[in-house]
């Protein structure tokens, strides 16, 4: 496993999305806020042309979190590559979240 001094590792496979082990180590203390750890979270960026972007979170255990993006990458919804590292959530006692961002189309009303 290669570790980067991240506090993540990386281990090298083909698919290299297959297999992986992500954890990013967070301690809240002092006044920080997931949106400080995460740059951009609590904003989505601005629409463009007939899209616009959506975030999807996944909340439970690191193994259900883990099986929830794989079985969301086998109905094509993303690729595993598209989400954030698996990281605990602040204060969350021993649990777990991920995101990914999508742009969709721009639903039409008449």
């Amino acid at each position: 496993m290669t570790n980067f001094g991240f506090g993540w590792g990386t281990v090298l496979s083909f698919p290299p999305q297959m297999v992986y082990a992500q954890t990013v180590g967070f301690v809240p203390g002092g006044g920080d806020t997931l949106p400080s750890v995460i740059p951009g979270l609590d904003t989505l960026p601005v629409r463009t042309g007939d899209y616009e972007s959506v975030r999807v979170v996944i909340y439970g255990s690191a193994y259900g979190v883990q099986y929830t993006i794989r079985w969301l990458y086998t109905l094509n919804f993303a690729q595993v590559s598209e989400w954030s590292f698996i990281m605990p959530v602040p204060n969350g006692d021993g649990e777990y979240m991920s995101i990914v961002t999508k742009r969709i189309p721009l639903g039409r009303t008449s």
